[in-house]
């Protein structure tokens, strides 16, 4: 997988039959969670389907196995921390105006890092 998540497309809390059992759905997007730590590339994505937890479809768990895809073909994507880079602080931010087709909220996030290494997250919706 070259991107962690289909190019425009936009997922809906209602897109299908709802599992019947959770269960895997809840573990996979936890594990997934804890591992963007070290992967920002895939803390976006994991905050999309983070808001399924509550009732997830086929989809959205076909959508979790695409994430795991991308990771297995991108093992060496991550955060390494250097000894030698110069200290400094930088942070990014960004806004997706009214994106979620269900609720018609904003979704926003922004990112720290310290020398070369993510010290601090947060996706909002």
């Amino acid at each position: 997988m070259d991107t962690t998540l289909e190019v425009n497309t936009k997922y809906r809390c209602e897109e299908g039959d709802i599992l019947s059992d959770p269960t895997m759905y809840r573990q996979l997007v936890g594990s997934l969670n804890y591992l963007a730590i070290t992967r920002p590339d895939i803390s976006f994505v994991i905050q999309q389907v983070s808001q399924f937890m509550q009732a997830p479809c086929h989809l959205h768990l076909v959508v979790v196995y695409h994430i795991i895809r991308y990771l297995q073909r991108s093992p060496s994507r991550g955060l390494f921390f250097l000894i030698s880079s110069p200290l400094r602080l930088i942070a990014y931010s960004d806004a997706d105006e009214a994106s979620c087709p269900d609720t018609r909220c904003s979704i926003t996030g922004w990112c720290l890092f310290l020398k070369d290494s993510l010290i601090s997250r947060k996706s909002k919706k």
